[in-house]
């Protein structure tokens, strides 16, 4: 299996692949791989400024290998990175290092090409995630009690800041290629790979951390005198009475831990667990109870364990023997875009925590072995899939044309809970699919919310003179309106990267439909409406600087009980129709600027045709309604 893509050769076969050019999807579903910039680096000489040894750093040329047999970025430009985390005053971390990978957004702008085509990584926009011998993902130092032999630190429970996703908390316990080893979902999905599947994490009881904490006062009275000594250096005066005062501060402080020792002294032997996420010796001082949990935080989880690590593992740390492996990266889902998505999902999957475990903590059991990907003929599948999308060689359900119509669509062809063949959408966000509604005939496309959805297997521009049509319908629904669906057209040119370019003149037209509640009918609530907007540049029907053209009317016959209508679109010689259900609601030439004057000029500017065509989903209440389209069809007038 190629680890890289030859991303030039790529940019030219997907733009001679599609019958009209949407490098968004291009990019979304398309190979990528590995930023070709980049070498995995060979091992050196550890110096001041890069101390890693030889075979710490041979360690992360592995990491860096098995992670290219075991996942090839989508959508997005992969790249690597050697760190190191020094141990340092005041946070006193153990001596960690490892690979820090990104997956970058690209684009086909030209700032973000090379000369030769290949793309370069869009700066600030990636999605990281790391693999530490030694580093602790999640956790929080307590860095006021920790010295150069004792490192303190919270580690968060599973499932804290999951907020109710059973799906994420339970990810990596229900996945077989993780469960067998230890793990933690926090604010990352971290697998742990140790010697017997133990970390040498402590826990700190109540006992310990009073008296770390009762340990910490004393030090921090040295530091308060050093610092006072400092501000007033000869006027022995002010520091005796700055320094009193300080000191009678933490003496309070001292006070109050005995008092908890006190309250907590049939309990001082169990695991120390806090409601502060950050403690400092502030959290001591007496003014709320550390060990306190409310009953609304146990049910949550937003509570944090304390554990720590001793001398022997910390400076063991610092050999070429790791201590523990953490591969840590987010949790995403499809909605994320394939980009996220495949990422997570290869490390799920497909990057063997096994043969990594063994290689660092049982090389007797691979001897000899080479690594190898979980499951690499569902990697292999899943990279020819990306490669061969439906939308780039087969037209998928676009109909047959004959005579004037234009375009044809009424996802026939489809299979139900399917992406519409031929269609595109953002990855990213609730996704379009392929679907049935109850007592309606044929399928059906149901919107992603504010997901726009285009057919790069349409021609544009569109013809200057055309009649478009298109079913709607909604789910059923019990508020004040319901499914919302908007149409975008747009003549603005477009650019390199698909993106419309509005520097220059051209114009832009919205049209929204939504369903009302019948119930509303007879109380002057009603929201069932359509609404047209027109933008022009250059500016023509422009009110107290406000400019545009718009029309509102209300729309009786698409409603909870009426939840399907028939739209029609119509353009010819500049001016603007809309039909619902064959009835006209709507003429351009009826239409008005921002603050109710007659426009200017209702009529499109002359020779107006359209590069963009979308719809997408506008409902308020997306969560629970959904709106679908279907049956659409451009006509040639």
């Amino acid at each position: 299996m190629k680890k890289i893509i030859l991303v030039s050769v790529l940019h030219l076969v997907l733009s001679n692949s599609f019958a009209q050019p949407n490098p968004k999807q291009h990019i979304q579903d398309s190979v990528i791989g590995w930023w070709q910039k980049l070498s995995i680096p060979k091992p050196k000489p550890p110096t001041k400024t890069q101390p890693l040894t030889i075979e710490q750093q041979k360690h992360l040329v592995n990491i860096i290998e098995w992670m290219q047999r075991s996942y090839t970025p989508i959508g997005g430009i992969g790249t690597y990175k050697l760190k190191f985390y020094n141990s340092k005053d005041p946070d006193y971390n153990p001596f960690a290092y490892g690979v820090e990978f990104r997956v970058w957004n690209v684009s086909f702008a030209p700032p973000w090409l090379e000369a030769n085509g290949n793309f370069i990584p869009v700066s600030e926009e990636y999605t990281r995630y790391d693999i530490n011998a030694n580093g602790i993902p999640g956790s929080y130092p307590i860095s006021f009690i920790n010295t150069t032999t004792q490192y303190v630190f919270i580690w968060p429970p599973n499932s804290y800041g999951v907020n109710g996703n059973l799906a994420r908390e339970t990810s990596l316990t229900d996945n077989p290629n993780t469960r067998k080893f230890i793990t933690r979902v926090n604010e990352y999905n971290t697998v742990f790979l140790a010697p017997e599947n133990k970390l040498p994490f402590i826990p700190v009881s109540k006992g310990q951390l009073l008296q770390f904490a009762e340990a910490a006062v004393d030090k921090e009275i040295q530091r308060k005198k050093i610092a006072i000594e400092g501000k007033w250096p000869g006027n022995i005066k002010a520091q005796n009475e700055a320094f009193e005062y300080e000191r009678r501060k933490l003496e309070k402080t001292r006070i109050a831990i005995q008092n908890l020792k006190e309250k907590y002294k049939n309990s001082l032997n169990e695991h120390a667990i806090i409601h502060d996420m950050q403690p400092t010796l502030a959290t001591f001082d007496g003014y709320m109870d550390p060990f306190e949990i409310k009953p609304i935080e146990q049910t949550n989880k937003v509570y944090f364990p304390i554990y720590m690590i001793d001398s022997s593992v910390l400076e063991k740390c610092k050999g070429n023997q790791p201590q523990w492996i953490a591969v840590s990266f987010p949790y995403t889902t499809k909605e994320d875009g394939n980009q996220e998505y495949e990422m997570y999902r290869s490390l799920m999957e497909h990057f063997n925590y096994e043969y990594v475990q063994d290689y660092f903590f049982n090389p007797d059991k691979i001897n000899g072995v080479s690594y190898k990907p979980v499951n690499p003929e569902l990697l292999i599948a899943t990279l020819e899939g990306f490669s061969r999308k439906s939308y780039r060689q087969n037209p998928g359900s676009i109909n047959t044309l004959s005579g004037s119509t234009y375009f044809f669509d009424d996802f026939t062809k489809n299979a139900v809970g399917s992406n519409p063949a031929g269609w595109y959408f953002s990855t990213s966000g609730k996704h379009a699919l392929v679907t049935v509604v109850k007592d309606k005939p044929g399928k059906w496309v149901q919107l992603g919310y504010n997901n726009p959805l285009s057919s790069p297997l349409m021609k544009t521009p569109l013809p200057q003179n055309f009649t478009l049509d298109y079913d709607i319908a909604t789910s059923s629904f019990s508020s004040s309106s319901g499914g919302s669906i908007t149409l975008y057209l747009s003549t603005f040119p477009l650019n390199k990267d698909g993106t419309e370019n509005k520097s220059g003149n051209g114009t832009a037209i919205t049209v929204t439909i939504t369903a009302g509640n019948e119930a509303d009918y007879i109380n002057n609530n009603y929201r069932g409406e359509s609404k047209i907007e027109i933008h022009a540049k250059p500016r023509v029907n422009v009110e107290n600087n406000s400019e545009g053209i718009y029309f509102t009317s209300q729309v009786l016959d698409f409603t909870n009980n009426k939840t399907n209508s028939h739209v029609t679109f119509q353009l010819k010689n500049g001016k603007l129709k809309l039909f619902l259900n064959e009835k006209l609601i709507a003429l351009s030439d009826n239409f008005k600027m921002a603050y109710g004057k007659a426009c200017t000029s209702c009529d499109l500017p002359s020779n107006s045709m359209f590069n963009t065509i979308s719809w997408k989903n506008t409902t308020n209440n997306y969560d629970y309604v959904n709106v679908y389209v279907s049956n659409i069809k451009i006509t040639k007038d």
